[in-house]
């Protein structure tokens, strides 16, 4: 026997199923996963992009297929999931990011407030920029 052989260390077997043995592990995994529907949405998008530098016709007929059911469906759900990132991602964001002006703390709480705030802002902006070019 080598001297290898007689000092391994025990290493507890983790079945794949560890984070549903736990509420906060599983909620935790869910946010996680929704990253990968939100990749396939920009996706989507970038592959538009390209469609756009090939010709109108090609762009509309792309147009044509995002109306599908399948589609609608699909971008509903990524919705969902992309709500659901955010709002807890913004509710992690009071617990890591400390704010210091001078000697004073910000408390946690405004600067949770203050995520969510600019968020809502952004996202305002946006929908505005977007009603405003879609109504042209």
């Amino acid at each position: 026997m080598t001297r290898e052989n007689e000092h391994k260390a025990y290493v507890r077997p983790v079945p794949i199923t560890w984070w549903l043995h736990n509420r906060r592990y599983f909620l935790f995994m869910i946010r996680e996963s929704t990253s990968v529907f939100i990749a396939l949405f920009v996706l989507v998008h970038l592959y538009q992009l390209f469609l756009v530098s090939r010709g109108a016709e090609v762009h509309d007929m792309f147009q044509e297929s995002l109306r599908t059911v399948p589609f609608v469906v699909g971008y509903a759900i990524v919705l969902l999931f992309a709500l659901y990132h955010s709002i807890t991602w913004l509710g992690l964001v009071s617990r890591i990011q400390i704010i210091r002006i001078g000697r004073l703390t910000v408390p946690p709480f405004l600067v949770g407030l203050g995520a969510y705030i600019s968020w809502i802002v952004a996202s305002a902006v946006v929908a505005c920029l977007f009603l405003t070019l879609a109504v042209r």
